[in-house]
Parts: C-alpha cells; sequence; structure tokens
C-alpha cells in the first residue's frame, strides 16, 4: 500500500495538513474582533506562530525544503512573538518582512507537495485550502508594508472607520476579498503601489482556481503513473 493510499484511507480529522486548515480558518474568524479586544489580536497572533511550526511540520518528508523552512520560520517565529510584548513600529516592520517571506515560501513549498505527482490524496485537498489562505496573508502583511510606508496607501470609508486607521486585521479582511474577487467596496487601494498589489492579487487569486480545476480535471479518472516517495505521515 502506497502512502496516498494510506491517507485516503485515513478519517479526515487525522490528516496531516487538516490542523493547519483549522488554525488559519480560526484566525480568518478571530481577525475581525482583534482590534476591539487585546487579547483576540494575541490570540490570533499565537495561531500565526502555530501556524508556521505546523507548516515546517508538513515539509518535514522534504528534507531540501524542511532545512531551508526552519531558517526562514525561526525569525519569523521570533519576531512574532516580540512584537506581542513590545509593539514597537521597527520590531512591527521586521515581523511583518519576515511573515511575507515566509508565506510566500510556505505556498511554493506546499504546492510542490500538491503538484509532485499525479495523485490527489485528501491530505492534499486540505494542503490546498491551506494554501489559499497563505496567500492571503501573505498579501495582508505586503498590504502592511506600504501602509507603513504611505499611510494614505489604502482608504476606507468613514462610516466604516470612524477612527481613520487602517490595522492589520482590516488588511487581512481586504486581502481575503480582492483575493476572491468579492469586492464589497469599503476599502479602496489609492496608491500605485497598493493598487500593483491589488491586482496582481486578484490575477493571482483567479489563476489558482483555475489552474486548481484544470489540474482536477486532468487527474479525473487517469491511474497513477508512479508511487509517491515516503512522506511525513
Amino acid at each position: 500500500m502506497t502512502l496516498s493510499d494510506e491517507l485516503n484511507r485515513r478519517p479526515w480529522w487525522q490528516q496531516p495538513s487538516v490542523s493547519m486548515v483549522l488554525s488559519l480558518g480560526l484566525s480568518l474568524a478571530i481577525y475581525p474582533f482583534a482590534d476591539e479586544t487585546r487579547w483576540l489580536r494575541q490570540l490570533a497572533q499565537l495561531i500565526d506562530v502555530a501556524v508556521v511550526l505546523m507548516v515546517v511540520r508538513l515539509l518535514r518528508a522534504q528534507p531540501a525544503l524542511w532545512s531551508s523552512g526552519w531558517v526562514i520560520a525561526v525569525p519569523t517565529i521570533a519576531f512574532q512573538l516580540l512584537h506581542l510584548v513590545y509593539a514597537h513600529e521597527q520590531l512591527e516592520l521586521a515581523m511583518l518582512g519576515a511573515q511575507v517571506l515566509f508565506h510566500s515560501y510556505a505556498v511554493i513549498a506546499l504546492l510542490s507537495y500538491v503538484l509532485r505527482d499525479e495523485v490527489i490524496t485528501l491530505d492534499e485537498m486540505f494542503a490546498i485550502a491551506g494554501i489559499y489562505v497563505l496567500l492571503a496573508l501573505f498579501w495582508a502583511s505586503a498590504y502592511a508594508l506600504v501602509v507603513h510606508v504611505d499611510p494614505a496607501a489604502i482608504l476606507i470609508n468613514a462610516s466604516n472607520n470612524p477612527k481613520g486607521t487602517v490595522s492589520y486585521p482590516d488588511l487581512v479582511y481586504f486581502s481575503m476579498t480582492t483575493l476572491t474577487s468579492t469586492g464589497y467596496g469599503e476599502i479602496t487601494p489609492v496608491s500605485p503601489a497598493a493598487r500593483a498589489l491589488a491586482m496582481l492579487q486578484q490575477w493571482i487569486g483567479v489563476m489558482f482556481v483555475a489552474i486548481l480545476i484544470a489540474r482536477l480535471t486532468g487527474l479525473y479518472g487517469r491511474p497513477p503513473t508512479r508511487a509517491r516517495p515516503d512522506a511525513e505521515k
């Protein structure tokens, strides 16, 4: 029995990627309330730390990716934990930069896990769901860096933003609506840098879904041509 068969025989809650997906979903549910309650913002950040560890754990079966993953994950976790204690502007910039780097790396590494053979397992479907949210978090951190440089880069309608500030939870929300091409309209990219990021994110969001559907359609009914190498169980 190949590992793909073994994973498919496991119930969904025992799939290696399911804890990452559930944690990402919980993070998205918490972020809208994070501006109102400090402990919820801290909880969201702690979940982000846990997600970093879960992603690296999933790469354990690929030694090169696992080793390089730790190189990027360790400073990311360090900056995230330090920011929980010291909410300093320069520290936040370093944390956001590390998150952009790690989330982009995580997306590429998990895509290599999903696309490396011609078998789609249940765990890989969970990994795909995780990749989609990681893409949103990547862009949220990128938007946050742009806002740090130019606070007027992204505008929130006054009726929805009486304080006149743009927070990271706001950018997570904006990133998800942009990635899914929902666009409610209360948050608008204004500066050229913010608009460039928004257009790239819309393009990636559409292409991700299109490529995923094309791959699943191409694999439907096709027998696997080679067994999957050993992977993390």
